[in-house]
């Protein structure tokens, strides 16, 4: 039985190519991408879930000042809190590499970005599956080093033969210094966001900071299998209370410490919840934007639905031809449920065929989105044999679930009414309607999200942030040089291209962090405030403007307890005649600078105060003219007669702000070409469907034609049907598109309004696509000769 269906489903595929061909192409390029979609949302939501007893390990946060959460804590935290809390099984101690690691391993030189300084517990917190050596033994002294598999396979293949590692020695640093592997670990389990390909010892980069207000370092802890979250969560409480209080020296009771802007606060995050769900300062890599999964995933499902209502359609529609040949079956003894296994069977024949063409599709998908999102499924995603056989069986769902209404609904006709042509005429076309007014819907939706998005990027990329971004290069470890520092910045001086250079330990847009408190004489609590230790060219480099007072000046020695203020910082401290005014006791206002961008447009301007120092870790030039490459090699080559040992470190100014809307440029991206794809999806639809109206309406556009029918007439006649429909799709899809837009952008502080051309913008778009697809058939049959269209008759 399962062979005759298959035969038929075979002939029927082949008896109506062009509708075959819809059908398939919209399979196949729905489940591509919805597969693609769904698989990236999946990976961004299971990041560190490979972990064996994940849901027991925690990172511990800080929140210092009431400045909000930082990922990192303190480097003494895990030498009292096990004693605090026996629920801790392990715990250890993570610091990030900074700069590219330079080291040399079977006389080969290499540079390693992705590296950790850790201890011995870190494997026994992470339970990465060792290939060679022993977590008992890694990094138990000083002058070990563990490697991921794939820098172990780097470092000693020779002829391409793997030699093994454990045992043998790199020398890491610009001082060579001998390491000995101790294991090998593999790092293709599953997605981290501790991102490291070498683990190094931590022993020798711990500072032995005794203060609770220091954090540079990453706390993890393991609990028991039987552990519980509020036991780890009232032994920090006690940490707090037993350790930060009394080493704060607070001249006030522990209640009000803990309430005070002076105060230490620790929580947790579990770490199944850090990539996508953390939004702490410093943390140890980039994070995902649970928003974007969320968005791109509702796509791919909107996408497959788009693709699963072609088939419905188009298989519905095309009853009319297959009405006899269930009539004869039915009379022959054939039961319903014969013919609901028939069509079942075609429908998953169209998804195999749909799944083998879907393969090639979504592997350039993948590969494109990985591109434009950063999201590493540009590495061959059907390398991976699960992947394959999650797309196998996500097509053959897709194909079963759209062809469970048509074969229920073909199933049901009357033999002795299909044999007798009696009351049919292809279908239940009031449902077949609806149907095109969701997919127009979606597709509308899909439209105004795409235009909503791409317009909030340029806002943010476009908004005045207040100071001057482009041409200004930050020398980002300039005070690395230390008594070479200066005279590195009068060599950049002396080049044309170089307008103004400042020192300084904070840029905006920056990865580092000054706090200090601030109280002015009327205040009764002090305000916590971010500084920016600067020198007096600062503002010019960075052409922020002065809207009261004057700027640092290196001929006032006064200076040094001078402030400038940001307008932010002025309405925070309660100033109404800033200039002048004493806060701190011994500190004076000499100037307020205009307001300036310093984070992510998703937050509002925060107060900022400048404070004046000669000296800095940054050097900014502000250049002009041209010959910029020639200068960057200038700089290079000026750095290295200084400094032959320290890598230089610079970037511009601008690309800073580029990485904070990284996020969204990809989201629009991406959003735009998977919607441009949903509409297409619909246009093969929505043409197939105007196909099958025309063939059915043959005779009818004939005698029109007789009548004087012009060719416009007709293709409007044939037209308006499909384009009232698709106007109710977008008077549906427009009140819930403005609310899930206006949701999306209350993540912004700085966004746009969205417009009422918006929604004419959409309408007229997808009103003008849809006519160009039914039109083609619309024209096609207008021009038929009548004489041709009624010889039947």
């Amino acid at each position: 039985m399962i062979k005759h269906h298959i035969r038929v489903a075979f002939r029927n595929l082949l008896k109506y190519p062009g509708y075959s061909f819809l059908n398939l192409a919209g399979l196949t390029i729905g489940i591509s991408s919805a597969f693609v979609l769904l698989l990236y949302a999946y990976q961004e939501s299971n990041y560190d879930r490979h972990f064996q007893g994940s849901r027991q390990i925690f990172r511990i946060a800080t929140d210092f000042f009431n400045m909000g959460g930082f990922a990192n804590s303190q480097e003494q935290l895990l030498d009292v809190l096990p004693g605090e809390c026996p629920d801790i099984e392990s715990a250890t101690r993570v610091k990030r590499g900074f700069q590219e690691l330079a080291l040399k391993a079977d006389n080969r030189l290499f540079k390693e970005p992705n590296y950790f300084y850790t201890d011995s517990a870190y494997f026994q917190v992470f339970s990465y599956p060792f290939l060679e050596g022993s977590p008992a033994t890694a990094l138990t002294a000083p002058g070990q080093v563990v490697l991921s598999e794939d820098l172990a396979k780097k470092y000693f293949t020779r002829q391409g033969e793997y030699t093994g590692a454990v045992g043998k020695t790199l020398e890491i640093g610009q001082e060579g210094k001998l390491y000995k592997v101790t294991g090998v670990v593999s790092n293709r389990e599953g997605r981290t966001h501790l991102v490291s390909d070498l683990w190094l010892p931590i022993y020798d980069q711990l500072e032995g900071r005794t203060g609770w207000t220091n954090c540079s370092i990453y706390n993890y802890v393991r609990l028991h299998p039987d552990g519980k979250k509020a036991n780890l969560e009232r032994a920090l409480e006690d940490v707090r209370m037993n350790w930060a209080y009394p080493a704060s020296q607070s001249d006030v009771s522990y209640q009000e410490w803990a309430r005070s802007d002076q105060t230490v606060r620790f929580f947790i995050q579990p770490l199944r919840d850090i990539y996508l769900h953390s939004d702490l300062k410093f943390e140890i890599a980039a994070g995902g934007n649970p928003l974007q999964v969320y968005i791109l995933g509702a796509i791919g499902l909107f996408i497959v639905l788009i693709a699963g209502v072609n088939y419905v359609n188009l298989a519905t529609a095309r009853a009319s031809g297959r009405v006899k040949e269930i009539g004869v079956k039915k009379t022959l003894g054939a039961g319903q449920r014969t013919l609901i296994g028939q069509f079942l069977v075609e429908s998953l024949l169209f998804s195999a065929i749909a799944f083998a063409a879907a393969t090639g599709v979504a592997e350039l998908l993948g590969h494109f989105f990985g591109k434009i999102t950063g999201s590493g499924l540009s590495a061959g995603i059907l390398a991976d044999k699960n992947n394959i056989a999650a797309l196998a069986a996500f097509s053959l769902l897709v194909g079963l679930t759209a062809g469970v209404y048509p074969a229920f609904y073909l199933s049901t006709f009357r033999p002795e009414k299909i044999l007798k042509g009696i009351g049919f005429t292809g279908g239940r076309s009031n449902f077949r309607n609806g149907l095109v007014v969701v997919q127009f819907a979606i597709a509308s939706t899909l439209i105004f999200g795409a235009i909503v998005v791409y317009r909030q990027l340029r806002f943010i990329q476009e908004t005045d942030k207040g100071f001057q971004q482009e041409g200004v290069l930050i020398i980002d470890n300039a005070g690395k040089l230390e008594e070479n520092a200066r005279p590195f910045r009068q060599e950049m001086e002396k080049m044309p291209q170089v307008a103004r250079s400042s020192f300084s330990n904070r840029i905006p847009a920056g990865n580092s962090l000054w706090m200090r408190t601030f109280q002015t004489p009327e205040m009764t609590e002090s305000a916590t405030i971010q500084v920016f230790p600067v020198d007096a060219d600062y503002l010019d480099v960075m052409g922020m403007r002065l809207v009261a007072g004057r700027n640092f000046s290196a001929d006032m020695p006064t200076d040094s307890s001078a402030l400038i203020l940001n307008e932010a910082a002025v309405r925070e401290l309660g100033l109404e005649d800033p200039v002048g005014a004493r806060i701190n006791g011994d500190l004076t206002v000499i100037g307020v600078v205009r307001d300036f961008n310093y984070q992510s447009l998703r937050q509002r301007i925060a107060p900022a105060i400048l404070v004046y120092s000669r000296k800095g870790d940054r050097l900014a030039l502000k250049l002009s003219g041209s010959g910029i490459s020639d200068f960057l090699a200038f700089v290079q080559k000026t750095w290295k007669a200084l400094s032959p040992e320290e890598p230089i470190n610079y970037y511009f100014l601008d690309e800073n702000f580029e990485q904070l809307a990284l996020k969204e440029k990809s989201l629009s991206k991406a959003v735009s070409f998977f919607t441009a794809l949903a509409l297409f999806i619909a246009c093969l639809g929505l043409f197939g469907l105007a196909a099958f109206s025309t063939e059915q309406r043959t005779k009818e556009i004939g005698i029109r034609k007789v009548l004087g029918a012009s060719v416009a007439g007709i293709v409007g006649l044939l037209s308006r049907d499909f384009l009232k429909w698709v106007g109710l799709a977008v008077l549906i899809a427009s009140p819930v598109a403005w609310w899930g837009m206006n949701r999306w952008l209350q993540e912004f502080a700085f966004r746009i309004r969205v417009e009422w051309w918006n929604f004419a913008l959409v309408a007229g778009t997808v009103i003008v696509v849809a006519f160009l697809t039914v039109s083609f058939q619309s024209i096609r049959a207008a021009l038929i000769n009548p004489a041709a269209s009624l010889k039947t008759e």
